[in-house]
């Protein structure tokens, strides 16, 4: 069965929606945090440590990696494809660490994927154009092993300070769609759909819902 990949321009995606099968999180669940080179080890271990208090999982990191070259585009700007960096974490990261649940990419360049109206039959949304190469900040599996977190867009036009808190938030909206979190209609929750606008992201809080909590296991606070 074809992986379902969830986009988000930042939550945002209607690409598809997730499975119904949905992981069940504990303190047990190992999250790997692999950065690509030129991301700032301040921010690795920020995104480990808000692992840990928001989801209850043992987080870790690794050395920096190269950038798989062919994932690399140029079609409106230069970027990197989204979909083609989680299946590389997936097929090719992932399989080397054993106790490892799930693979958080960092990158700090720009990402990119297709926008579909219809993800079953790649219809893309109009206008093509626009669309075909679509610049986010985020890719997730859902569910799945893998995800990317690009904070190349999340640090426009704003505060250190507010860029760190985005930087939280989507971090930990895409690891929710690994698993197996579909987008929430809370206008708190942390899985709400961006609907392509960063404002979302800045007003949605740092938790999840205690519906979204219940469905991954997680007690009710």
């Amino acid at each position: 069965m074809m992986k379902h990949i969830v986009l988000l321009i930042i939550f945002s995606s209607s690409l598809t929606s997730c499975f119904k099968s949905v992981d069940q999180v504990d303190a047990e669940t190992t999250v790997l945090v692999q950065p690509f080179e030129g991301m700032e080890k301040d921010l690795v271990d920020t995104v480990l440590l808000t692992f840990k208090e928001v989801y209850g999982v043992q987080a870790y990191t690794v050395p920096s990696i190269k950038i798989p070259d062919y994932t690399f585009v140029n079609i409106k700007s230069p970027r990197f494809r989204a979909d083609s960096l989680i299946r590389y974490l997936r097929d090719s990261i992932y399989p080397k660490h054993d106790q490892v649940d799930y693979v958080v990419g960092l990158i700090d360049e720009d990402i990119s994927t297709t926008k579909y109206s219809d993800y079953s039959s790649r219809s893309i949304k109009s206008p093509e154009y626009k669309y075909k190469d679509w610049g986010i900040y985020g890719l997730g599996f859902c569910p799945g092993k893998s995800c990317i977190v690009s904070t190349h867009r999340l640090k426009k036009g704003t505060t250190v300070e507010n860029f760190i808190l985005r930087l939280k938030k989507v971090s930990c909206h895409e690891l929710g769609h690994n698993f197996g979190l579909p987008h929430c209609p809370n206008k708190d929750c942390i899985m709400q759909d961006a609907a392509e606008t960063i404002k979302t992201i800045d007003n949605v809080e740092l938790h999840l819902c205690d519906d979204c909590r219940k469905k991954i296991g997680l007690p009710i606070q």
